[in-house]
């Protein structure tokens, strides 16, 4: 008889990003500048890498985590409109790694790609691409609001013991206006490892110039 293992989830559903995650984004979607929102901030691993690989670039950086014990600037459920309704004029971009579970993620998804004003990159698991028509329904709001770009990136464990809580993820990215390259991406181990500053802002002078 096959033994099924269950690994129990952390508090508030947090995993951390790995670094290499956030230089495939900001690599392949050079697009990303302005004023940033990172609405589940975490240990502000997003946003280390977005400074240190955008300078010059962000305007500002709204960091905010749910958890009282993280160093966010702010501290509210970014599942309410409030949140949202409060950093909307400052919100060019909202880029997170969000909780998985649901309807947490489904909720946080909806406000920032309505909130927004320039575009939203989350990093999701793949299966929230299925199109759910019961339990916490997603078909209809994905019919309606179509990803602009999918970064599938290398199955990875987020625990860091390769055993547990390795899933496939990818960048799911919407945008109002439009992105310079192939609408989907699946990315290996060479693509997202080794991007280097001076690709990164090759690629995001050929955007502005096609803009």
């Amino acid at each position: 008889m096959e033994t099924i293992v269950t690994t129990e989830r952390r508090p508030l559903d947090r995993y951390d990003t790995a670094a290499w995650q956030v230089r495939a984004l900001l690599a392949n979607v050079p697009e990303i500048k302005g004023r940033i929102v990172e609405p589940c901030s975490g240990d502000n691993s997003i946003v280390k890498v977005m400074h240190d690989y955008l300078p010059g670039k962000i305007d500002s950086m709204i960091t905010n985590d749910i958890d009282p014990e993280t160093p966010a600037a702010m501290h509210m459920d970014a599942t309410g409109r409030a949140f949202w309704e409060l950093v909307a004029p400052r919100c060019d971009w909202a880029v997170s790694n969000t909780p998985y579970d649901m309807p947490t993620c489904l909720e946080i998804v909806q406000h920032a790609v309505t909130y927004a004003k320039v575009g939203v990159a989350l990093m999701l698991r793949l299966t929230f691409l299925e199109p759910t028509d019961t339990r916490h329904p997603r078909g209809p709001w994905l019919a309606d609001h179509p990803v602009s770009r999918l970064l599938v990136l290398p199955r990875y464990s987020f625990t860091g013991n390769g055993k547990s809580d390795s899933v496939t993820t990818a960048w799911f990215v919407w945008s109002r206006k439009r992105l310079v390259g192939r609408p989907m991406l699946c990315l290996n181990a060479a693509d997202v490892t080794y991007a280097t500053l001076p690709e990164i802002e090759q690629e995001a002078r050929h955007a502005d110039a096609q803009c």
